[in-house]
């Protein structure tokens, strides 16, 4: 019991408490940014809207619909100068600059009137922001993974401050595309997401029963459920409910017809999880607590059954009810009464180190949705509510010490009676919503940001796609601290007395032992009740061990030895536990490489056996290492991917060549018998001829004398030649003349297509050619050895985590050269390989070789000096030209052939 003093000093620590969060509460705000001036200019089909100030902005942006409108919030702003009516350009209709001032905070607000504009980008420039949108007629998104709730926002809302640095720098995203809601650590497919979790007198340890009928899914369990999850999944659609703390005994139920293709469960570590598939799209669903065990209820089912009213407990108060809300609103039936409209009569934010909640005072209960655009943004909103003119406003709260740093809130026009909350932080949101008769809370914790080195990036709203929280890209973790911040100055005080303080502050129910005593002095500022409990047992030697709402208080040793005690009751019970017998079958796997695995979690009692034939395991042990056992080989056991290697090795072949040539000569002589003689005794007759070796061409009798003999090459098939023969009267003089020319040109293309598929990390070659036989002569005789020409493709995947492929590859394409012959006639092998590592997307082509070879020669033969001779010159030589290409590359492209069924199974 405690003491009247005691009493009397806990009351006045609780108020020094709450004396000094009222004092950090009315810190003073930064100087305010006054808005100077407001331009408009056309960019294109586009335009610009200018803002400039007195400092860098911080802003947050969403997009509104009918009309289309995009709203600007500048916190901690003084719009007064620009304030008003400007006229636009473009898809800008107008632009109105408005101001919003309280005593806490001061925002002012630009809203640009829109005319089919289908992209945005707001950014900080120094002191000015810059509003861009583009005219361009808007597409829709092809890729939507699952259609968005009526209600899901139509931007993502984003805070940019220019000179602070962020530890997270964000990436460029079209507008255009969908906003999918996901919470925080979830996978993109998520659409939405539910938790529930409440203390319950007998909870459940295992699920007994599972049904379905009419369109409802009931799970029986021995006791109540403590805490479940409901997640809404698209491509393909389907929901999962995860049941925590319980095992399973109990078979997926068979479904026929209505909105369900069937149902699937499965036994994790610490829950248990229920898939249910979707025929086409996801029905109305909802899930309810039952007296033991839960229900799902689906489609017209939903509109049929009332929901159950959520239980106001005894022991709790009234606004401490856990989440009642379903995922999405259920369709109202037709004769039911319309509900009336629920009022927003004050909205008002608290502000903590971690975050802050947002509070909602209202006439009635509504029902409510949280989506999430990205890990730093969530949006709440509230069906059939209306919001007053007086409240549709942005709350500014980056003056404050919260890592929460803009909250707007409005009514959604043209959507009847719904209303909108949008909360944008530094770092990735863990919210949770509890609601009460006429008020409802917004509990926002920000992730993986202290409140002290609170920096905000300078972003685009509108294109940015946030990435996963800084704690989550592997920073050095901190025991985070969540308890109401305390101050204690307490000399030689009781730590009895000390721990009744602190059970008063945390609203905890603390058990301390006997033996926990001594005295303590403390003197603490501003800090949570958790972090300074743990200071004064890690002082005093002592420990704890928390149960619910119980924490129990005992020293170290008496906490160690209960520990030891009770694993050597367990492994003593264990002992005395009967064996079971147990056959686990292994589909994918070898059963004997998962017997050394399945060895290591049983206990020194159990022993596990291969049947070869039928590739099972015969386990042997108790039931619950048994579990252990069929759990690790149902994990183990999955598919493995294949991989399907597509390859093109293009080769091309040019060839080119010309060759131009000319043959002249011929003779003449002086005698007696042509009538020239020369009528000398000495020389009496003279002759001259060509003498230039070689045949007699086509054409010519006898030998045509050339003097110039550099003929192009020609023959049946392959260039052409003209020849002239000159002679004289009397046959004195003789010429004869002969032109030639040969041009070839030539091109050759080769395309290999060889394909393979194999398992991950296993290789896989295929090949095509022959064996050429090669001769070799030695001193022990002829010898004969076989050289392999033939186009190969040896690849060894790896699959990785992001669904890429790391590949091993060595391509080849040897082709036997006959134009290249060795000694004995045996050809030349003309080699062309590649040998690499490269990471590929899957269905991806990369282009892993590429060989381009160009050989040219000119070459002249020719007369020396005269063919120096302009003009004349042709007469007395022959050109060849020759100019060769080649060409390889070698095209790879990986697919994943197994992909959904992996997917599936995991």
């Amino acid at each position: 019991m405690l003491g009247k003093s005691d009493v009397t000093r806990g009351k006045w620590v609780i108020a020094a408490v709450l004396l000094a969060s009222i004092a950090g509460a009315n810190a003073e705000g930064a100087e305010l940014n006054t808005l100077r001036d407001l331009q408009v200019v056309q960019t294109g089909s586009g335009a610009q809207v200018v803002v400039a100030g007195t400092r860098p902005p911080t802003f947050t942006v969403f997009r509104l619909s009918g009309p289309e409108r995009l709203v600007v919030d500048l916190s901690s702003a003084d719009a007064t100068g620009i304030k008003g009516h400007h006229n636009g350009t473009g898809p800008v209709t107008g632009i109105v600059a408005s101001q919003f001032s309280d005593e806490r905070a001061s925002v002012g607000r630009v809203l640009v009137a829109l005319d089919k504009a289908s992209q945005y980008d707001v950014r900080a420039d120094g002191n000015r922001i810059v509003i861009s949108v583009d005219g361009a007629p808007e597409e829709k998104a092809t890729a939507e993974v699952a259609p968005a709730p009526a209600s899901a926002p139509q931007a993502v809302t984003a805070v940019a401050q220019a000179p602070a640095p962020a530890p997270v720098t964000p990436e460029a995203a079209p507008a255009a595309e969908p906003v999918k809601p996901q919470a925080p650590a979830l996978a993109e497919n998520v659409v939405a997401a539910e938790v529930d979790e409440r203390e319950v007198a007998h909870p459940a340890r295992s699920i007994t029963g599972l049904s379905f009928a009419r369109d409802i899914l009931t799970v029986r369990t021995d006791g109540e459920v403590s805490r479940y999850e409901v997640l809404e999944l698209a491509d393909p659609p389907r929901l999962a409910v995860d049941v925590y703390g319980v095992g399973l005994d109990a078979h997926a139920p068979r479904v026929k017809g209505g909105p369900l293709k069937g149902v699937r469960v499965a036994a994790h570590a610490e829950k248990v999880r229920l898939v249910l598939d979707a025929r086409k799209g996801m029905p109305a669903y909802r899930v309810d607590r039952a007296t033991r065990g839960l229900e799902v209820v689906l489609g017209a089912a939903v509109a049929r059954k009332p929901a159950p009213a959520a239980p106001a407990s005894a022991e709790e108060p009234q606004e401490m009810l856990a989440e009642r809300a379903p995922l999405r609103p259920a369709p109202v039936a037709a004769n039911a009464a319309q509900p009336a409209v629920a009022e927003v009569k004050e909205l008002s934010f608290d502000e903590s180190d971690s975050g802050g909640r947002v509070q909602l005072k209202l006439s009635s209960a509504v029902t409510w949705k949280v989506d999430r655009p990205d890990p730093r943004s969530a949006v709440l909103t509230l069906e059939n509510a209306k919001l007053p003119r007086r409240l549709e406003r942005s709350l500014d709260t980056s003056a404050l010490e919260t890592p929460v740093k803009m909250i707007s809130a409005f009514s959604v026009p043209g959507e009847g009676h719904r209303v909108r909350v949008v909360v944008a932080a530094d770092g990735a949101i863990d919210e949770s919503v509890t609601q009460g008769s006429g008020s409802l809370s917004w509990n926002l914790t920000v992730q993986g940001v202290k409140t002290e080195q609170v920096a905000v990036s300078q972003r685009t709203a509108g294109f940015s796609a946030e990435a996963p929280a800084y704690a989550a890209e592997g920073a050095p973790q901190q025991a985070r601290y969540r308890g109401k911040r305390v101050s204690f100055e307490f000399k030689d005080i009781e730590i009895q007395n000390l721990l009744r303080v602190i059970a008063e502050i945390s609203k905890k129910n603390i058990v301390v032992a006997d033996d926990v005593n001594g005295k303590v002095t403390i003197r603490l500022r501003n800090v949570p009740w958790d972090q300074a409990l743990d200071l004064i047992l890690r002082t005093k030697s002592l420990g704890k061990e928390e149960v619910g709402n119980i924490v129990r208080i005992a020293p170290l040793k008496t906490l160690e030895e209960e520990a030891r005690l009770a694993q050597e009751r367990k492994k003593s019970m264990q002992q005395q536990e009967d064996l079971l017998v147990n056959l686990i079958p292994v589909n994918y796997a070898v059963a004997n490489d998962m017997q050394a695995r399945v060895k290591d979690i049983l206990s020194d009692r159990g022993s596990v056996t291969v049947d070869v034939r039928t590739n099972v395991l015969i386990v042997k042990d108790v039931r619950a290492n048994i579990e252990k056992a069929r759990a690790l080989v149902r994990n183990l056991d999955t598919q493995t991917p294949q991989v399907l290697i597509e390859s093109r090795i293009v080769e091309a072949t040019t060839a080119f060549s010309r060759s131009i040539g000319v043959q002249w000569g011929g003779r003449g002589q002086a005698n007696a018998a042509t009538g020239n003689a020369t009528g000398l005794i000495f020389p009496n007759t003279i002759g001259g001829f060509g003498s230039a070796g070689g045949g007699t061409p086509a054409g010519f009798s006898g030998d045509p004398g050339f003097a110039v003999n550099l003929p192009a090459p020609t023959t049946l098939g392959q260039g052409g030649a003209l020849g002239f023969t000159f002679g004289s009267a009397g046959g004195a003089l003789g010429l004869n003349l002969r032109l030639s020319a040969a041009e070839n040109d030539g091109y050759v293309k080769t395309i290999s297509a060889p394909k393979v598929t194999t398992l991950d990390n296993n290789t896989a070659r295929i090949s095509q050619g022959v064996s050429i036989p090669f001769s070799q002569t030695s001193a022990n005789g002829a010898n004969t050895t076989f050289i392999e020409a033939r186009l190969s493709l040896e690849v060894t995947p790896h699959i990785t985590q992001d669904g890429s492929i790391l590949m091993n590859i060595i391509a080849q394409n040897n082709q036997p050269d006959a134009a290249n012959t060795g000694a004995n006639g045996q050809p030349a092998i003309q080699r062309k390989e590649a040998n690499t590592q490269v990471l590929v997307k899957d269905g991806d082509t990369t282009v892993i070789g590429g060989i381009y070879v160009r050989r040219g020669s000119t070459n002249h033969a020719s007369i020396p000096f005269f063919s120096k001779i302009p003009v004349l010159g042709f007469f007395f030589r022959q050109t060849t030209e020759r100019d060769d290409r080649q060409e390889l590359l070698i095209f790879i492209t990986p697919r994943i052939l197994n992909r959904q069924t992996i997917a599936q199974s995991l």
